[in-house]
């Protein structure tokens, strides 16, 4: 790539960030009830004119990756007293259930096997699935040409780390009002697994018991069986970065902030095909959801630093 080549890519770089404008949407409820954080890193459907220009895949293609109308499906936390928050850009732009340095081995700038934090890169981070990914599901590439390393840090600087200084302020919020905090970071996963099995309905992550207590882990499981739903732990998704950071139980020995990975199955709202929600399985599953984060928010209301032992 020529420094004419790498200076274009930085300028549409910029549009592309710009076109976005604010990163992330939250949405705070009038009275917050317990110590509970909706978030929805995946949702976001914003892609500039700029960015679709340069990619090697079509819009359908992209937004396949997303967690399509989870920040709608969860809504309900604010009327129910929680907060949410939903990055407004898409994953496949920056994803921000990843570490910031978990960035393409080319984009070292010693020649060593490590990233930014001198720390070995990450497999997801050699195969193009870092906080900047360059491949899509099967392993398809993103882009028609490689991109300068300063188009990820632009992404970083203005899109990553606005939206975890959000995360960060209502956890600081939630310890300060409660005591604690749990942070309910919401995804979807595809209906169906790679040999045809379809999955369970929701798949709950905590890191194998790392990420909260097995009283709080039971609750918001207990949450879903109530509604009917098949629930199963940490298999296949046992929780990304934002569960592991946040609610990494060696930083956080008391466990006043724990989090908690939510991956529900798109066969039970999705066309695949279309990517439009199925009109009745979507309303029924918002009504079920609805009565699910209720339960969620009210069985936490009230508890102390303490309970969550």
């Amino acid at each position: 790539m020529t420094q004419w080549d790498e200076t274009l890519q930085i300028q549409l770089e910029r549009e592309s960030v710009y076109a976005i404008g604010a990163p992330f949407t939250l949405a705070p409820p009038q009275i917050w009830r317990a110590p509970v954080i909706f978030a929805s890193p995946h949702s976001g459907n914003l892609y500039p004119d700029s960015f679709l220009a340069r990619a090697d895949c079509d819009i359908r293609t992209l937004r396949a990756n997303e967690d399509a109308y989870l920040d709608s499906l969860f809504a309900a936390a604010i009327e129910a007293g929680a907060p949410l928050l939903s990055a407004r850009f898409p994953r496949c732009f920056v994803d921000v259930n990843r570490a910031p340095d978990e960035l393409p081995p080319a984009w070292r700038s010693n020649g060593a096997q490590n990233g930014a934090s001198g720390k070995p890169h990450t497999a997801r981070a050699q195969a193009g699935f870092g906080v900047i990914p360059l491949m899509i599901a099967q392993h398809r590439p993103i882009y028609k040409q490689p991109l300068p390393q300063q188009v990820a840090l632009e992404r970083i600087t203005h899109l990553y780390e606005p939206y975890h200084a959000a995360l960060e302020g209502l956890i600081a919020a939630s310890l300060a009002r409660f005591g604690r905090a749990l942070v309910i970071d919401c995804h979807s996963m595809p209906g169906f697994a790679a040999m045809g099995a379809r999955r369970a309905d929701i798949v709950l992550g905590d890191r194998y018991g790392l990420s909260c207590s097995a009283a709080t882990i039971r609750q918001v499981e207990r949450a879903f069986v109530n509604m009917g739903y098949q629930v199963i732990r940490n298999s296949p998704y046992a929780g990304g970065y934002v569960t592991t950071h946040y609610g990494r139980s060696a930083q956080n020995p008391q466990r006043t902030i724990e989090t908690v990975q939510i991956e529900i199955n798109r066969d039970l709202y999705l066309n695949p095909v279309t990517l439009e929600p199925k009109r009745r399985q979507f309303e029924t599953l918002l009504r079920n959801l609805e009565d699910v984060i209720w339960q969620i928010v009210t069985g936490f209301e009230g508890q102390s630093a303490l309970a969550a032992e």
